[in-house]
């Protein structure tokens, strides 16, 4: 499992469903467990929309395809934490 990165200015973790650099605590912790957190862009929620999955790398790939199969919507309830010029390729693309 990779590391969830750091390196952005507003040092917060970054999704490894859909690349949003705006979580608030590491997706999983050293031990492999979830945080349960909801990423505010795609809407998973680490350690429960991973379950049942043979990996956390493939639950993630599962869940970028239906958010990018379902047009990148902003996981509605979390609409005020959308940035002003957000562009989901941008953001999909961005550290490739």
């Amino acid at each position: 499992m990779k590391k969830p990165l750091l390196n952005n200015p507003k040092n917060k973790y970054i999704c490894p469903v859909c690349n949003f650099d705006g979580l608030d605590e590491p997706p999983y912790n050293s031990c492999g467990s979830g945080s349960y957190e909801i990423c505010p862009c795609c809407g998973f929620e680490f350690g429960l929309d991973d379950f049942g999955y043979d990996s956390y790398e493939k639950a993630h790939a599962v869940w970028r395809k239906k958010w990018i199969d379902n047009g990148c919507i902003w996981w509605p309830s979390q609409e005020n934490r959308k940035p002003k010029d957000w562009d989901p390729i941008k953001q999909l693309n961005k550290n490739k």
